[in-house]
């Protein structure tokens, strides 16, 4: 699972088990240890497209949380490819060419 993916998923979780005001550091995050970089790169990315919040915590670190007016968004990407309504009309658009072409 991709960096971006991994830090939704586990904000989302902690967002419906702890509340809305439950914040956590990026490093606390699965991976984050393994791949630093990249992590923190789609910490960044994910706070530019506002889904995920940033706040100092009670330490004065930075944490974040999820952007609890962005919920849907991130449930959009947080499902799985075959459930992406692009993906089915691609493969009705394809299945209907193909047994079009071959009635011909």
């Amino acid at each position: 699972m991709s960096p971006r993916k991994t830090i939704l998923r586990e904000l989302t979780l902690l967002h419906e088990e702890e509340g809305p005001d439950k914040l956590t550091r990026p490093a606390s995050i699965t991976g984050f240890a393994e791949k630093p970089a990249q992590y923190q790169k789609a910490v960044n990315q994910l706070l530019q497209d506002r889904l995920i919040e940033g706040r100092t915590d009670e330490e004065g670190r930075m944490a974040v949380s999820v952007n609890g007016h962005r919920l849907a968004d991130v449930r959009k990407e947080l499902r799985p490819p075959w459930a992406h309504p692009t993906l089915w009309l691609t493969a009705a658009a394809t299945l209907v060419a193909v047994f079009g072409w071959v009635a011909v």
